[in-house]
């Protein structure tokens, strides 16, 4: 059994539990944003360690995002690195999003999932 920070994501033969919540939503890229928490943007709910995100639809934006790690630390993405249908498996808390203010364009649509 793996258990991290009191929390397990693994059932009793090792199996990694499906998520339990999820929230689902596309970033509209027409306000400028720098490093804006998706959590304080009330897109993801606080206090909660995150485990997968999907890239449904990257859109034809320029935009990046990093990743906050429960240690604080980031990994960074930006939009010509991810295709439709992108699959992370990653613990993390919160997610900053970069872009500059475009009009016309299709922004991202992300799948988040967690378990409570």
């Amino acid at each position: 059994m793996s258990v991290w920070a009191g929390e397990s994501i693994y059932n009793q033969v090792g199996r990694l539990l499906p998520p339990n919540r999820a929230v689902k939503f596309t970033i509209n890229l027409s306000t400028a944003r720098i490093d804006k928490s998706l959590v304080e943007e009330g897109l993801l709910p606080s206090g909660k360690t995150f485990y997968y995100l999907t890239v449904l639809r990257v859109g034809n934006g320029v935009w990046s995002f990093k990743q906050v790690l429960p240690n604080n630390s980031t990994i960074t993405y930006s939009s010509d690195e991810l295709r439709d249908g992108y699959l992370m498996e990653r613990r993390y808390v919160d997610i900053l999003f970069n872009n500059v203010a475009q009009t016309g364009v299709t922004g991202p649509t992300f799948l988040i999932e967690w378990n409570e």
